[in-house]
Protein backbone atom coordinates (compact mmCIF):
# COMPACT_ATOMS: atom_id res chain seq x y z
CA UNK A 1 0.00 0.00 0.00
CA UNK A 2 1.35 3.37 -1.03
CA UNK A 3 1.18 6.35 1.30
CA UNK A 4 0.16 9.75 -0.03
CA UNK A 5 2.89 12.38 -0.42
CA UNK A 6 5.66 9.95 0.49
CA UNK A 7 8.59 10.53 -1.80
CA UNK A 8 12.05 9.11 -1.41
CA UNK A 9 14.19 11.67 0.45
CA UNK A 10 17.37 10.45 -1.27
CA UNK A 11 15.89 10.93 -4.75
CA UNK A 12 14.50 14.30 -3.70
CA UNK A 13 17.98 15.34 -2.52
CA UNK A 14 19.47 14.29 -5.88
CA UNK A 15 16.84 16.36 -7.71
CA UNK A 16 17.37 19.39 -5.47
CA UNK A 17 21.12 19.14 -6.05
CA UNK A 18 20.61 18.87 -9.83
CA UNK A 19 18.31 21.88 -9.76
CA UNK A 20 20.69 23.98 -7.67
CA UNK A 21 24.03 23.02 -9.22
CA UNK A 22 22.88 22.00 -12.71
CA UNK A 23 24.54 18.58 -12.41
CA UNK A 24 23.60 15.64 -14.60
CA UNK A 25 23.25 12.09 -13.23
CA UNK A 26 22.32 8.92 -15.10
CA UNK A 27 19.32 7.23 -13.47
CA UNK A 28 17.21 4.13 -13.92
CA UNK A 29 13.77 4.67 -12.36
CA UNK A 30 10.91 2.29 -11.65
CA UNK A 31 7.60 4.10 -12.21
CA UNK A 32 4.38 2.09 -11.86
CA UNK A 33 6.33 -1.07 -12.67
CA UNK A 34 7.93 0.40 -15.82
CA UNK A 35 11.69 0.95 -16.15
CA UNK A 36 12.67 4.44 -17.32
CA UNK A 37 16.30 5.44 -17.87
CA UNK A 38 17.94 8.72 -18.81
CA UNK A 39 20.11 11.55 -17.62
CA UNK A 40 18.64 13.65 -14.81
CA UNK A 41 18.74 17.37 -15.57
CA UNK A 42 17.66 20.51 -13.76
CA UNK A 43 14.10 21.82 -13.96
CA UNK A 44 15.49 24.94 -15.61
CA UNK A 45 17.18 22.96 -18.40
CA UNK A 46 14.01 20.92 -18.92
CA UNK A 47 11.84 24.05 -19.26
CA UNK A 48 14.37 25.76 -21.55
CA UNK A 49 14.44 22.72 -23.84
CA UNK A 50 10.63 22.65 -23.96
CA UNK A 51 10.70 26.32 -24.91
CA UNK A 52 13.18 25.63 -27.73
CA UNK A 53 10.98 22.89 -29.16
CA UNK A 54 7.92 25.13 -29.42
CA UNK A 55 9.96 28.13 -30.57
CA UNK A 56 10.60 26.51 -33.96
CA UNK A 57 6.93 26.64 -34.99
CA UNK A 58 5.53 29.53 -36.98
CA UNK A 59 2.10 30.09 -35.42
CA UNK A 60 1.58 32.72 -32.72
CA UNK A 61 -0.02 30.36 -30.18
CA UNK A 62 2.96 28.02 -30.24
CA UNK A 63 5.42 30.90 -29.95
CA UNK A 64 3.45 32.13 -26.92
CA UNK A 65 3.73 28.65 -25.39
CA UNK A 66 7.48 28.74 -26.00
CA UNK A 67 7.66 32.10 -24.22
CA UNK A 68 5.72 30.68 -21.24
CA UNK A 69 8.24 27.83 -20.90
CA UNK A 70 11.12 30.34 -20.93
CA UNK A 71 9.39 32.47 -18.29
CA UNK A 72 8.77 29.39 -16.12
CA UNK A 73 12.46 28.45 -16.34
CA UNK A 74 13.33 31.75 -14.64
CA UNK A 75 11.18 30.80 -11.63
CA UNK A 76 12.99 27.58 -10.74
CA UNK A 77 15.04 29.18 -7.97
CA UNK A 78 13.54 27.43 -4.91
CA UNK A 79 16.06 24.71 -4.07
CA UNK A 80 14.58 23.64 -0.73
CA UNK A 81 12.20 21.02 -2.11
CA UNK A 82 11.37 19.23 -5.34
CA UNK A 83 8.27 17.46 -6.64
CA UNK A 84 9.43 16.39 -10.12
CA UNK A 85 12.41 14.61 -11.63
CA UNK A 86 13.43 15.63 -15.17
CA UNK A 87 15.33 13.37 -17.59
CA UNK A 88 16.78 13.72 -21.06
CA UNK A 89 17.80 10.99 -23.52
CA UNK A 90 14.98 8.88 -22.10
CA UNK A 91 14.48 5.20 -22.74
CA UNK A 92 11.33 3.46 -21.55
CA UNK A 93 11.57 -0.32 -21.50
CA UNK A 94 9.28 -1.78 -24.12
CA UNK A 95 8.52 1.56 -25.82
CA UNK A 96 10.18 3.32 -28.72
CA UNK A 97 11.06 6.84 -27.57
CA UNK A 98 13.33 9.15 -29.61
CA UNK A 99 16.72 9.46 -27.89
CA UNK A 100 16.36 13.24 -27.76
CA UNK A 101 13.20 12.98 -25.67
CA UNK A 102 12.74 14.89 -22.44
CA UNK A 103 10.63 13.43 -19.62
CA UNK A 104 9.09 14.70 -16.38
CA UNK A 105 7.70 12.58 -13.54
CA UNK A 106 6.45 13.19 -10.01
CA UNK A 107 9.05 12.01 -7.53
CA UNK A 108 6.36 10.32 -5.44
CA UNK A 109 5.48 8.11 -8.45
CA UNK A 110 8.99 6.60 -8.38
CA UNK A 111 9.10 3.35 -6.42
CA UNK A 112 12.80 2.65 -6.89
CA UNK A 113 15.91 3.91 -8.66
CA UNK A 114 19.50 3.09 -9.58
CA UNK A 115 22.20 5.73 -9.89
CA UNK A 116 24.52 5.28 -12.86
CA UNK A 117 24.36 3.43 -16.17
Amino acid sequence: MRHENRQDPVLETLVITANHHDIKVNLLLTVNGVLVSGTMISAKEYLMECGKRFEKNEDDETKLLSQKFYEASKGTGDHKSAAYVHLKNVQIKGNQVPSSSYWRCRIDDVSGFVIGN
